[in-house]
């Protein structure tokens, strides 16, 4: 049987194994529910009522107030009227919490300090535009010919144009995409080692050797786990979109395609890096107890390379630039220089070829590793011996 054959066969029993698995099943189902309860909950919880406003009036209330002043909210406020016979009244209807603000016609708003901010705001607006209104109106004036007075001949430019707010929002999008790096690097590479573990246990592996190469065996179930996680990610992935879009809560960016096309690279050259190492880890311990020390560093690493992401959220620094073109860091952290428009193509390509190298030397290394403690049982095995006695 040719290489490819044995790869593609192994591949496959991984795959079909850990999909019909009631595990995976309800993993995928309760993350499912997870990723779109926490989707749903702003909608579910949110608070989209208007905010309701008593205004207190001593004297005449202005005409239009009210109108004014729900303009002047910005549309998030209705307000009410309520007459008060004296500044007095005023005052204590405030300190009793009757009225949320209070308007001596005499020419005082007055407020305590509970009084909203942007309500203080939406009045004091509100009686200016009033009164420009009526003295325009005394003067047979026309309301527009007063707004062309106040309005200058100068507009305001930013010197970072738009492109700087596109940058934030893919790299902000880029970042979603590294959580979900993250959380299946971690998850599938766990199952990797478990299962290597698993066969060493039950013994499979020595049948399962009886016709493949190691190096076979390891290349087959990376690649059947790996296209199990990159299936149930984009799924997840998928749904999560829908339902942000259905909700009119999320905006798609320009480069969104152009920035998962870079993650799922990075994607794949990651869980390759990682899952090899995750696989050859496994095959030193022969015990599920020892599993989760054996997969300690890794997880570290990994850990490493998504803070210095998310602390990068907000833009370009040194420690993100540095681990861009470190490959333990790389899938994590130029997926977000490279959204941000941050990367240089000449890094780039120098992270892409590190990258690379370093994963066919480790499949190398790993390989030669896993050859030589998979077949081994008892206690923990170091790698320099597991390393020493394979025969790869």
């Amino acid at each position: 049987m040719s290489t490819w054959a044995s790869i593609y066969l192994i591949a496959r029993r991984d795959f079909t194994e850990r999909i019909t698995s009631r595990a995976f099943q309800l993993s995928t189902g309760v993350t499912l529910l997870f990723v779109v309860g926490m989707l749903l909950l702003p909608t579910i919880f949110g608070d989209d009522d208007l905010a309701e406003w008593s205004i207190g009036v001593v004297g005449e209330t202005p005409v239009g107030l009210t109108v004014a002043v729900d303009s002047a909210s910005g549309g998030t406020a209705s307000s009410s009227v309520t007459k008060l016979d004296s500044r007095s009244d005023a005052e204590d209807a405030l300190e009793a919490g009757d009225v949320d603000i209070a308007i001596d016609t005499e020419g005082a708003v007055v407020v305590d300090d509970d009084t909203d901010d942007l309500l203080t705001t939406a009045v004091v607006n509100a009686l200016a535009s009033i009164s420009i209104a009526e003295r325009a109106d005394e003067l047979d004036i026309e309301v527009t010919e007063i707004a062309d007075l106040f309005t200058g001949g100068y507009e305001v430019e930013s010197v970072t144009g738009e492109e700087d707010e596109d940058s934030d929002e893919n790299r902000i999008f880029a970042f979603f995409a590294t959580v979900i790096l993250f959380m299946s690097i971690v998850t599938y590479g766990s199952w990797i080692l478990i299962g290597v573990i698993e066969e060493k246990t039950n013994r499979v592996v020595e049948v399962v050797l009886g016709t493949v190469r190691p190096h076979q065996l390891l290349a087959g179930k990376v690649l059947g786990i790996g296209v199990l996680g990159v299936a149930q990610v984009i799924v997840i992935g998928a749904i999560a979109v829908a339902v942000l879009l259905l909700q009119d809560a999320f905006e798609v960016p320009a480069a969104a395609g152009s920035v998962l096309a870079w993650a799922l690279l990075w994607y794949i050259l990651g869980f390759a890096f990682y899952a090899v190492a995750y696989a050859a880890a496994g095959s030193l311990v022969s015990r599920q107890e020892e599993a989760q020390n054996a997969a300690f560093p890794l997880t570290m690493m990994l850990m490493g390379a998504y803070f210095i992401a998310s602390f990068s959220i907000s833009g370009e620094n040194t420690v993100l630039r540095l681990a861009s073109l470190f490959p333990m860091f790389a899938p994590m952290t130029m997926p977000m220089r490279i959204a941000g428009g941050d990367a240089l193509p000449w890094e780039i390509a120098v992270s892409l070829a590190l990258m690379i190298i370093s994963t066919y030397a480790l499949i190398r290394f790993a390989g030669r590793v896993y050859a030589g403690g998979v077949l081994q049982s008892g206690g923990r095995i170091k790698w320099k011996e597991a390393f020493r006695t394979s025969d790869v």
